[in-house]
């Protein structure tokens, strides 16, 4: 029996500790929580830090360059040929072979400073890789606070069609007591049935509404969907406070510092004219120092193999000068192609700016309309409250019919949901506008 006992014990353990995973998975999730987790698992970030890693041994390679290289070779080849032999008064074919080692070293002293050239535009490109990188977390960040405004709405909107079948359900009890009483009509009663029935496929839409706005969160985060998911609830009211600006110029001239699409595209000019010098270097000489030890050894001679290979070792030092004449007007084209090239990295570097200009003023306009939103539905719900209010009073003492009041009744559930809807508009745009300002993406 106790030995019964001790194995259902240790059942119950593993199934206790089985589950403790599943329970980590139901936990819910902050913006932030969530922005980390869409990084960690973004193929566009992965990509983005192989390109880092590309660039930082493209970079280190380069470098390489300023020193000198070495390389051993040999090389082997057997010979055969017929000699006349006087003695024997005949021909002999003979087979002797031959071995060539030799050990060289070249090192670059000047190339029209290409070298320097090429490593100050190998750590601009590190550095563009980088900055890119940033640029990449920002639009993914952006992309999960907007997935994760829409969840919170949606959860919001799930609220307020409760809150309005649970009020509507409340009434049709008090009707079917008044219509048992005989103090109801039929078609009033009726009526009432037909809004709580209204009200219910209001509440199955919003929460359908709620579960596309959670997929949609998952996806943009790369999570593999999940009925247990769930996210933290912010406090929208201190969010509603901020107070943003919403000063097209001013944002913009920040911006235009700190945005990391901006630098990026300004290290990209700095490289473009890097390529530049980089082509002009071609038509300056170029001036190398090399060296390297030969020795040989012969078949034919009558010195044994290491005797021959150790006295025959043969130094030699010398440089190297090229200088370009003629080249058929290559490397005139390729200064052309290089500053054609820079132009049109210039020409990107206006459109970004451009482009972030139009940006962000059209998200100060969208912030000053939903600021104005957010208070004229703010007063249209709390007027509508008033006249539910009435209404409400009204029905239950018999002086308004019930299709007045579910028209009232509706018309604050629009209200409501106008109201929700502006709220977390202008919320996500505070944000949006906050982001351009440099500051962080959280809630």
């Amino acid at each position: 029996m106790k030995l019964v006992v001790k194995i259902y014990a240790v059942v119950v353990m593993l199934l206790v500790m089985g589950a403790k995973p599943a329970k980590s998975q139901e936990k819910s999730l902050s913006l932030n929580e969530c922005i980390q987790y869409a990084l960690e698992n973004s193929t566009t970030m992965g990509r983005a830090g192989n390109t880092v890693v590309s660039q930082k041994s493209a970079l280190e390679q380069k470098k390489a360059q300023r020193g000198p290289d070495l390389s051993l070779s040999a090389n082997e080849s057997l010979s055969s040929g017929n000699s006349y032999s006087n003695t024997e008064d005949k021909w002999n074919r003979e087979t002797s072979s031959n071995m060539n080692v030799s050990l060289s070293s070249n090192i670059t002293l000047y190339n029209g400073a290409r070298i320097k050239n090429a490593i100050l535009q190998g750590e601009i490109n590190v550095s563009a890789a980088e900055t890119d990188i940033k640029t990449k977390e920002e639009l993914l960040s952006l992309d999960v606070l907007s997935a994760f405004i829409s969840v919170l709405q949606a959860k919001e909107q799930v609220k307020n069609s409760q809150s309005q079948l649970n009020a509507t359900e409340k009434l049709l009890e008090e009707a079917s007591i008044k219509r048992e009483a005989g103090v109801m009509s039929p078609a009033d009663y009726l009526n009432t049935r037909s809004q709580f029935a209204s009200d219910k496929a209001s509440l199955v839409n919003s929460e359908s509404s709620l579960r596309l706005a959670l997929v949609g969160l998952m996806q943009t985060m790369n999570m593999p969907v999940s009925n247990s998911f769930d996210i933290v609830q912010p406090d929208t009211e201190t969010l509603l406070k901020l107070n943003t600006e919403t000063d097209a110029g001013i944002v913009y001239n920040v911006a235009l510092g700190i945005q990391p699409g901006v630098k990026t595209a300004r290290l990209e000019l700095e490289s473009a004219e890097y390529d530049i010098q980089l082509a002009k270097g071609n038509y300056l000489p170029k001036l190398s120092l090399n060296g390297g030890l030969q020795t040989n050894y012969s078949s034919v001679s009558d010195i044994n193999w290491g005797d021959q290979l150790t006295n025959q070792v043969t130094p030699a030092l010398g440089l190297s000068l090229s200088i370009p004449i003629y080249q058929r007007k290559e490397v005139k084209n390729n200064v052309k192609q290089a500053a054609v090239a820079r132009d049109n990295y210039e020409y990107a570097l206006t459109d970004i700016k451009n482009d972030l200009r139009k940006s962000i003023e059209q998200a100060c306009l969208d912030v000053q309309i939903a600021q104005s939103s957010y208070q004229s539905y703010e007063e249209q719900y709390l007027a509508e409250q008033e006249s539910y209010k009435l209404a409400q009073e009204m029905f239950e003492q018999g002086m308004l019919s019930s299709v007045d009041f579910n028209t009232s009744k509706n018309n604050l559930s629009a209200a409501e949901n106008n109201f929700t809807g502006a709220k977390y508009d202008l919320i996500l745009q505070n944000e949006i506008v906050e982001y351009y300002l440099g500051n962080k993406i959280e809630l």
